[in-house]
């Protein structure tokens, strides 16, 4: 590989200060998917004990790798249903980024748990591989951190971003419809790309966030929700002081409820509507993807906005 010296002169670029990762000694890659290929890479998997209700790029990343999957239910506290033998590989998904508990008992127990942070950005690492997604918790093109206990000693070529841009600014000047479609096609053309190493752009731009702003608005905003909603909420939960919520998980029975949220301006989203395109699922799991609503407490977000939903929930 030839080195190019460094440029001088010339117009000056977006301007981003050099500060520090917050999973600092992570490996940086292109996507959260691209870390999993990695793992299982790095651990020659060839058969991978994956949750039915997850993300379905998942599978698809998996499946790149000639890798088998292996469904398995989950509980109520979203704990796996089945038993895994002691060589079995099993990725278990941190729900909603406060299932932390769940991880510690789980790795605990099984020696080759791969742990699914992209719900979870602030987690520690257990079990073999921690995998997160950092654009699922703040404004980035892409990007991913993977702490893996093997390494792999190939040498990937490094991603790009700026084509992948377009729908974080489009959306500050005219709101997420204006950028719904770049988000779209900038999505399915990650997915596409195989393992590279985190673009320069996208490694800049993570080591100018306030995580513990971040962290410390989230919480508030989670923890007001829970006040108000946990008694309806069918969803009993316990966070941990290390979880951070990507949202606030409310299970509710209303067959109207997500419709008076876009009356409203609001876009809560169906988690992984695709699976069922895939697999079949049981009856728990056909239910918490209708009616669980993913309630935004990020940083965009204040108690009043907090109450605003509320109030369209007591309607």
């Amino acid at each position: 590989m030839t080195i190019m010296p460094k440029e001088i002169g010339g117009y000056i670029e977006l301007e981003l200060r050099e500060g520090q990762h917050y999973h600092e000694n992570a490996i940086r890659l292109n996507s959260a998917r691209s870390c999993l290929r990695y793992v299982i890479r790095a651990y020659n998997i060839k058969k991978l004990y994956t949750p039915y209700y997850t993300c379905p790029e998942i599978w698809t990343a998996i499946e790149s790798e000639k890798c088998e999957i292996v469904f398995y239910e989950i509980d109520k506290s979203f704990m796996p249903v089945q038993k895994f033998d002691e060589d079995d590989f099993i990725l278990y998904t941190n729900y909603f980024g406060i299932c932390s508990n769940n991880v510690k008992i789980l790795a605990a127990k099984y020696k080759y748990l791969i742990v699914d942070n992209a719900q979870s950005f602030y987690s520690k690492h257990y079990g073999i591989a921690s995998i997160y997604s950092p654009r699922k918790f703040f404004g980035l093109p892409d990007g991913g951190y993977l702490i893996c206990e093997r390494l792999l000693e190939d040498e990937f070529e490094i991603s790009t971003s700026f084509h992948r841009f377009s729908h974080l600014i489009k959306r500050i000047d005219g709101g997420s419809n204006f950028g719904y479609k770049d988000f779209q096609d900038n999505d399915a053309e990650l997915g596409r790309e195989n393992i590279k190493k985190m673009s320069h752009l996208t490694d800049r731009m993570l080591q100018n966030i306030n995580y513990e702003k971040i962290r410390d608005i989230r919480l508030q905003n989670f923890n007001y929700l829970n006040e108000y909603l946990n008694k309806k909420n069918e969803y009993n939960f316990g966070i941990t002081e290390e979880d951070v919520p990507m949202f606030y998980p409310f299970l509710f029975y209303d067959e109207n409820l997500r419709n008076r949220f876009i009356e409203n301006h609001i876009y809560v989203q169906c988690c992984w509507k695709d699976i069922q395109s895939r697999v079949k699922l049981n009856m728990r799991e056909l239910y918490l993807q209708k009616f669980l609503f993913p309630l935004f407490v990020d940083q965009r977000y204040d108690i009043s906005d907090m109450k605003r939903m509320i109030e369209i929930v007591d309607l």
